[in-house]
């Protein structure tokens, strides 16, 4: 079903991507958008100086006409993904026709991933009457296709991600790793996205979403039986709030969360 909001914030993207950095191939200036813009949310809340670094460095590139038109992309974004949880950057990247196509990249269409979603978790989520909250495992995120899904039948189920979901994300490929955390941020889910191998579990990036960060999801994982959560390199270790705690009382063992663990293998 056409959404006329999403299809104009869409068509708008088009046209400011198109025009953008002539001088410039198309997949380079959809890679240089995609990371500036993951490296903008991150250091929004946890500023880290490579990160800073890297977004400066490509920056730089650009003449100062096309430098302002990086802020309208993200904005154009923003309108495209706000109707309703769905892979907006998945879709462009293979309507743009800069897709890795020599290497099999191809990104499951929405309609497909929503379909998936509900024949799958629907039942799941029951179980959220009991448990505190649930955790999901995507070995091939790709851009978040199939987690944007899962996000958008909790959301029509009554539940609020933020609090009821928190999400581990692969994908050996960069770019496609930032997509994903891209639009897992902007749809507030708490998500750890990494830059790395499922089969070998080679972690190069570990990039965690506002999310994460805000609801003081590495402490909540802490108590949970199981939990995946990696340890960054310390060169990607990105430093965590603070939490008060009170000298006035003995410390007691943290209770044990119980949690489902979803996975996407289908």
């Amino acid at each position: 079903m056409a959404q006329p909001n999403r299809d104009a914030a869409l068509a708008a993207f088009k046209q400011t991507f198109r025009q953008l950095a002539p001088y410039k191939h198309r997949y380079e200036v959809f890679k240089d958008f995609v990371t500036m813009a993951a490296c903008s949310l991150h250091n929004g809340l946890h500023k880290e100086d490579a990160r800073e670094e890297e977004y400066l460095r490509i920056i730089g590139q650009y003449k100062p006409d096309d430098q302002q038109a990086f802020p309208k992309l993200m904005a154009q974004l923003v309108a495209a993904l706000d109707e309703e949880p769905r892979d907006i950057l998945g879709p462009l990247y293979m309507e743009l026709e800069i897709a890795n196509k020599d290497a099999g990249q191809f990104f499951t269409p929405p309609e497909l991933s929503d379909l998936m979603a509900q024949m799958t978790f629907a039942q799941e989520l029951d179980k959220l009457a009991t448990q505190a909250f649930i955790t999901a495992g995507e070995p091939a995120a790709g851009a978040g296709g199939m987690i944007l899904a899962l996000v958008k039948v909790m959301i029509m189920a009554g539940h609020n991600p933020a609090e009821k979901l928190w999400v581990q994300a692969i994908d050996v490929d960069r770019m496609a790793a930032l997509m994903c955390y891209i639009q897992l941020s902007l749809w507030n889910v708490p998500a750890e996205v990494i830059v790395g191998n499922t089969l070998s579990w080679e972690i190069r990036e570990v990039w965690y979403t506002p999310a994460h960060h805000l609801g003081l999801w590495k402490y909540r994982l802490r108590r949970k039986e199981g939990s995946t959560e990696v340890a960054p390199s310390p060169k990607e270790q990105t430093p965590e709030p603070a939490t008060a705690t009170s000298t006035s009382q003995e410390a007691k063992p943290a209770p044990v969360i119980k949690a489902t663990q979803l996975g996407f293998d289908f």
